[in-house]
């Protein structure tokens, strides 16, 4: 275990943990008891950790290792459950990228603001001197004009409510 704690990153805590939740029921143990990882051993712990790291809970994760340990007629379920994590973590990545790409953008904004003194110079500025990865930026957020431009404030001078 401690080399394979060594080898992963991972806390030999958790793996005996792994281990009393039947997470390694494919590795061989010798005649003590301990456990002698093989390099394809190795591949399980680090699927495990994938398996956990899209949000598979232990009982989850057991039950794909019981799929794994019946062989080949349960290939078809354990391609399902690749694919419906690999869709979910896609759409998780997109939504990163978004929110990665409006952090760069703002990074952006506010060190030319900086070197401006002011926000305004954003209003001064010419499309063609916004570089080009944070006009694409920009124009997917729809909201970055709202957001990053002072409020007009407007007062009624009189009249009634309609403006008149």
């Amino acid at each position: 275990m401690k080399e394979v704690a060594r080898r992963t990153g991972l806390s030999v805590y958790t793996l005996r943990y792994y281990a009393r939740e039947g997470l390694f029921q494919m590795v061989e143990r010798d005649r003590c008891g301990v456990y002698r990882f093989t390099e394809a051993d190795m591949e399980s712990v680090y699927i495990i950790e994938c398996l956990k790291g899209c949000g598979m809970s232990i009982r989850e994760i057991r039950e794909f290792t019981d799929w794994t340990l019946a062989g080949d007629a349960t290939i078809g379920r354990r391609l399902a459950l690749f694919e419906e994590k690999r869709a979910l973590m896609e759409e998780e990545l997109r939504k990163r990228q978004e929110v990665l790409d409006a952090l760069r953008y703002k990074v952006w904004f506010y060190r030319k603001a900086v070197e401006a003194g002011t926000i305004d110079v954003h209003d001064r500025m010419a499309p063609e001197d916004v570089p080009e990865d944070m006009r694409d930026i920009r124009a997917r957020m729809s909201h970055a004009e709202r957001l990053t431009r002072r409020p007009q404030v407007t007062f009624n001078t009189g009249g009634d409510e309609h403006g008149a």
